[in-house]
């Protein structure tokens, strides 16, 4: 491909410039390029069916993963088009499997989710590039159109998205009544694999396909001429070509140049015209030339107009400083009274923070808690045998007093629990729980649970219960004792 022989007009273009002249060249030749679209893609969306044919959901899944390959025929066309020279049906079938099978699976990969696809397209395919001159060379030119990429790649997205919506809604009164949804039990049950038919699914992937059929084309002629258009802006071509053209008319008319220089020497009459000649004349003639065409682009820039401008800029300038300092103020204000608030919860439930191990600090001890005295004088030395006759003698209340008087007397006075005079059982079970010791906790919460059965549900418990809080009881260190 020559440079000179392209048959588009490159110049420096805006981005949306440069999509709107990719669509054209797309408009210029579609129906060539269905055809050829026609002859690629659509076989391999047969093959997909065939093999998805139990499973048609995931066709419009797998149709849109590979649609890196399809885009490769329509630009190896649009490329030859646009430097003139427009292969045939058939020269383009010739390089479909080369086209397809290049970059096969860095395509379909790491790099399927490239946001710059068609952008970076060309550069894959076009250049002859490989491996790390590729990223090289994209990289570069994402400098300059990355960002238009992008954003053309999430515009042509949304637009295929709508239509695909938009031709399911269009359609969907055409479908039997066997292939629409019902939408009642579809919500109630939310059984999506039960509930929509196969034939609804079959009728979506079919859309699919033609809303990609529609919109894929433009979408690659959009990212090739977003493409032209950054190496025109990088590499000079408008300068370059602008060269070229000079330097092929200068070169067919040198003879001419010649034979007329010598005919202005040898006559005398002629060099005392050519010297009457004006040359910025001359030089405004040559510059008048198409290809010395400036394009020009319009920005607008704020600039004082005078010194009232000013004034009230300044004054504007004073006001919003005075804003600023109020709201830095509230700011603070508010930062500060919110770590005051976090100071106080933290100093009003600083008990939860505090470690319920042994204290080695005195202890008042309660003697009575919920009506029952704790005090040592008021319980046997042997509770667990004291316990134990009580139970046989049938008295089960007291039995069971016994060992959770004594297990709260030695709690208090040994192990210094934190527990007061106010509180219930469920109370002392927590403070026991947190004091730390895993045996004596789990021992009391059994004993608690039997005691509030007893005292209050007047449910006795069972001789084997019984006999496990005797034999269990954890105090034995003390001989038995509180």
């Amino acid at each position: 491909m020559r440079l000179e022989d392209i048959t588009v007009t490159l110049r420096p273009r805006q981005p949306w410039e440069s999509v709107d002249l990719g669509c054209a060249m797309v408009r210029r030749d579609f129906g060539r390029i269905i055809m050829l679209w026609a002859c690629t893609v659509l076989p391999l969306w047969a093959l997909v069916c065939v093999l998805l044919r139990s499973s048609p959901v995931w066709i419009p899944i797998v149709v849109w993963w590979l649609k890196p390959l399809y885009d490769r025929v329509p630009l190896f066309f649009l490329s030859r088009a646009a430097f003139g020279e427009r292969p045939t049906f058939f020269e383009t079938l010739r390089q479909w499997p080369r086209l397809w099978l290049k970059n096969f699976l860095p395509a379909l990969l790491w790099r399927r989710f490239s946001m710059i696809r068609s952008f970076a397209l060309p550069a894959q395919m076009l250049e002859g590039l490989r491996g790390a001159a590729v990223k090289r060379r994209i990289r570069t030119l994402a400098m300059d159109g990355g960002g238009s990429g992008v954003s053309m790649t999430l515009a042509f997205s949304n637009i295929e998205l709508v239509a695909w919506i938009g031709l399911m809604f269009g359609t969907y009164g055409m479908l039997p009544e066997s292939a629409q949804l019902d939408w009642e039990g579809l919500f109630q049950s939310l059984d999506f694999e039960g509930t929509i038919p196969n034939a609804f699914l079959w009728w979506g992937a079919g859309c699919h396909m033609v809303i990609v059929t529609l919109v894929e084309p433009f979408y690659v002629g959009a990212g090739f001429s977003l493409y032209l258009n950054c190496r025109t802006r990088i590499e000079g071509w408008d300068v370059e070509l602008a060269f070229r053209r000079m330097a092929t008319r200068l070169t067919s008319t040198a003879a001419a140049v010649i034979i007329a220089v010598l005919a202005l020497c040898g006559a005398q009459s002629s060099v005392q015209a050519a010297t009457q000649t004006n040359p910025d004349k001359a030089v405004r003639e040559v510059l008048e030339d198409p290809e010395f065409e400036i394009h020009k682009f319009k920005t607008s820039e704020w600039v004082w107009d005078d010194e009232k401008d000013k004034k009230a800029d300044r004054s504007k300038s004073r006001n919003l400083d005075g804003f600023s300092t109020v709201a830095q103020l509230v700011f603070w204000t508010l930062i500060l009274g919110l770590v005051a608030l976090l100071i106080l919860y933290l100093v009003k439930n600083r008990h939860l923070f505090i470690s319920r191990g042994v204290s080695k600090a005195p202890v008042q001890a309660p003697k009575v808690l919920m009506g029952m005295n704790i005090t040592r004088e008021c319980l046997p030395d042997d509770i667990v045998a004291a316990a134990r006759g009580a139970w046989a003698a049938g008295d089960f209340k007291e039995a069971l007093s016994l060992l959770y008087r004594g297990s709260l007397s030695w709690l208090v006075n040994q192990r210094r629990v934190p527990i007061r005079d106010s509180d219930t059982e469920e109370d002392c079970l927590l403070q026991v729980l947190q004091a730390g010791d895993k045996n004596e906790a789990d021992y009391f919460r059994q004993l608690t649970g039997a005691w509030v059965q007893v005292a209050y549900a007047v449910m006795p418990v069972s001789n084997e219960e019984m006999g496990a809080l005797c034999d269990r009881w954890p105090f034995v260190d003390k001989g038995g004792a509180a």
